[in-house]
C-alpha cells in the first residue's frame, strides 16, 4: 500500500475563508468595545431637563396655538426659550374666505396644500372626533416631539 500526502491546495480557499470571518467578528467586537465606552460617557452626563408650556389663547387670538419650551439651567449660558406656534385654523369651516381644506363629506371637492383640487373619498372625511383628536393629542405630541428633538 501505498502513502499519499495530503496537498494544501484544497484546503487554502476554506482557510482563507475562515481567517477572514474571524478578521470580521474581532472588527465587529472592536467597534462594538468603543461603542459602549462612548455610551458610558453619555450615560454620565447630565441631561437638562424640560418643560413644554402650552399658552391659552388670548381673546380675539385666533386658532393659534404657541408652545414655549424651556429648559432648567443657568441664566447665563446662552440659551433660551423656544416658542413652537401651531396653528389650526384650517381645521374651522370659516378659515377667512380661503378655499375649504379638508373633507366633510364623500364626493366633496378641496384644495389640497399644493393647490391641486381633489375629491374626497369616505376614508378623507374628517370628523369632529379626528378634529377634536388632531387638536388634544396628535399636535400637542408632534410639538413636544420636535422639542426633545431640538435638545439633541
Amino acid at each position: 500500500m501505498t502513502c499519499r500526502l495530503l496537498q494544501p491546495t484544497p484546503f487554502l480557499p476554506l482557510a482563507l475563508a475562515l481567517l477572514l470571518l474571524a478578521m470580521c467578528c474581532a472588527a465587529g467586537c472592536l467597534a462594538a468595545a468603543d461603542r459602549r465606552a462612548f455610551d458610558e460617557v453619555l450615560r454620565r452626563s447630565v441631561r437638562p431637563s424640560t418643560a413644554v408650556l402650552r399658552e391659552v389663547p388670548r381673546r380675539g387670538q385666533g386658532a393659534m396655538q404657541a408652545y414655549t419650551v424651556a429648559t432648567a439651567g443657568d441664566e447665563d449660558d446662552g440659551w433660551a426659550p423656544i416658542r413652537i406656534k401651531v396653528f389650526t385654523e384650517d381645521l374651522e369651516k370659516e378659515s377667512r374666505g380661503r378655499k375649504k381644506r379638508y373633507c366633510e363629506a364623500a364626493g366633496d371637492k378641496c384644495t389640497n396644500y399644493l393647490g391641486a383640487t381633489i375629491t374626497c373619498s369616505i376614508t378623507d372625511v374628517l370628523s369632529g372626533e379626528k378634529k377634536q383628536r388632531y387638536k388634544e393629542t396628535i399636535i400637542p405630541g408632534a410639538v413636544k416631539l420636535h422639542a426633545e428633538r431640538l435638545l439633541v
